[in-house]
């Protein structure tokens, strides 16, 4: 059965103990970060949103990272998800960093457009992964390498590779939940109920489709209406079964018109960044920008990092009109700052609960 992971809400209510702690105003650690260990990237995809990084083929050292590893597990974190700047799959050693991730207790997952997600590494590092998803913007070959700018052939890669990682999830018997995910554009629109059907079909947990939003440093600058979208969202609950869930995200796209409802981004004490040279930053929004640069890991050990004055103060600036200018539509800590408002900003009366 699949079920319903939240993917277009948000799981801090299942930490109340960290966010107590943030409240009474503790220094606490993130609960999930983003590592981004290859800053390389097989595909050029239209729709990327740090192209200004320039895919450089810098790689994070995997000795440091794994050094890390230990210390951000016995510190508390909880997850990683390898995605950022690059394809991880392109790092030579992301087997040995998968699993280390998980010998240290910290759940990892991967975010990856599969092609470089062969079967050997499957067979070397999905029994550590909590999760994979496939990014997948089309349901053909020429749509897929129009957006993804790639050679026409990495679709039967992509889906060859998607077809592996079930086989081997099926073969093993692994709990790893396999998804895919579409982000919604007018070139692959016609497309999206084939695609579904093309990922159901080959024996993944769940498919979801989100919208375009605007990085502010991104080159791609794309303007996409989705006033009729919910049409297409619709029209995909059709290929729903008890064992494949469909994820339209339409809180995702009603975000995109949302000013930003909350005082504060509470949310980076609870999930932070690293990007492939090993920098720290608040979010992939700031990655570059050496004014919100925590520090590196290749100098001083995370937990150096995280409690240092520096990244103290950096977490200061995310309040009022600052996180109005200059934060993202629609960002991925939109939800977990909706919840902690409340907290943070109660209404009256509320202990008649």
């Amino acid at each position: 059965m699949a079920e319903d992971f939240r993917i277009d809400s948000h799981k801090l209510l299942y930490h109340p103990q960290r966010v107590a702690d943030f409240i009474a105003g503790n220094l606490i650690y993130p609960i999930e970060m983003e590592v981004g260990i290859s800053g390389a990237c097989n595909h050029r995809c239209i729709f990327c949103a740090v192209d200004y990084m320039e895919y450089k083929p810098r790689m994070i050292d995997a000795d440091v990272l794994c050094r890390n590893l230990e210390i951000l597990g016995k510190k508390g974190l909880k997850s990683i998800i390898y995605a950022g700047e690059g394809d991880p799959m392109a790092h030579p050693e992301v087997v040995r960093i998968i699993n280390e991730t998980k010998k240290n207790g910290i759940d990892a997952a991967v975010s990856t457009n599969g092609v470089l997600f062969t079967k050997d590494k499957l067979e070397g590092c999905l029994k550590s992964l909590t999760w994979v998803r496939y990014s997948i913007a089309g349901a053909t070959p020429e749509t897929y390498s129009k957006i993804h700018q790639c050679h026409i052939g990495d679709f039967d890669k992509a889906i060859d590779n998607m077809r592996s990682a079930a086989d081997v999830k099926r073969e093993k018997g692994l709990s790893v939940t396999l998804g895919a995910q579409l982000l919604l554009l007018p070139e692959n629109k016609n497309e999206v109920e084939e695609l579904a059907r093309i990922v159901r079909d080959i024996g993944f947990d769940y498919f979801t489709v989100k919208p375009f939003s605007q990085h502010p440093q991104s080159k791609a600058k794309l303007q996409v209406d989705y006033s009729e979208s919910e049409k297409i969202g619709e029209r995909l609950k059709k290929y729903e079964t008890d064992d494949f869930k469909i994820y339209f995200r339409s809180k995702s796209i009603e975000n995109l018109g949302m000013e930003k409802p909350y005082h504060d981004c509470c949310g980076l004490h609870f999930m932070t960044y690293m990007d492939s040279a090993g920098e720290v930053f608040p979010c992939i929004v700031f990655m570059g920008k050496d004014e919100f640069n925590y520090g590196n890991i290749n100098d001083n050990d995370f937990d150096v990092i995280w409690e240092s004055d520096r990244a103290t103060k950096i977490r200061e600036i995310f309040k009022g009109e600052f996180i109005k200018k200059n934060c993202r539509k629609n960002c991925r800590l939109d939800e977990i700052n909706k919840y902690l408002d409340k907290i943070v900003y109660p209404v009256e009366h509320v202990n008649f609960i």
